[in-house]
């Protein structure tokens, strides 16, 4: 069973969907594509996966709109935002776009440098000396 969502998880699932508004009641995004019925298909398709189905709403000018709310527990669940995410995946695929890594830090240096003066050669780091500015080993006397 699904369980309804609050107005603040609501507001904080709705931060990681910026295309997407709407309440407790409904959430909806409306987006305009080269081609609308290839994009239907792929949300049915992903609806029955996930044995749960958005409203559609065709326009005339390519627009699609969605609306998404748990019809059985009137009103928005976890279910209608884990749809709306893969919503949002199926539209980047069709606008021919990807989704941007979670959590990118820009500007980060491509090479990862490490306190060594040593360079490093394939796969493995060399392991520091053990021993190194221990000073002389003590061997035992033979006897």
């Amino acid at each position: 069973m699904a369980t309804l969502l609050d107005d603040q998880l609501i507001a904080d699932a709705l931060t990681n969907l910026p295309d997407w508004s709407g309440d407790v009641q409904r959430i909806t995004r409306r987006v305009q594509v080269d081609d609308p019925d290839a994009l239907v298909a792929a949300v049915a398709d992903v609806a029955d996966t996930l044995n749960h189905h958005p409203k559609v709403e065709r326009a005339d000018d390519d627009a699609v709109g969605f609306v998404l709310w748990t019809h059985s527990e009137g009103g928005v669940t976890e279910l209608d935002i884990a749809l709306a995410s893969r919503i949002d995946d199926l539209i980047l695929v069709a606008q021919h776009r990807e989704r941007p890594p979670v959590n990118a830090q820009p500007n980060m240096e491509e090479e990862q440098t490490y306190p060594s003066d040593k360079p490093t050669s394939g796969t493995f780091h060399e392991a520091p000396m053990p021993r190194a500015g221990a000073g002389p080993a003590a061997v035992p006397d033979d006897k």
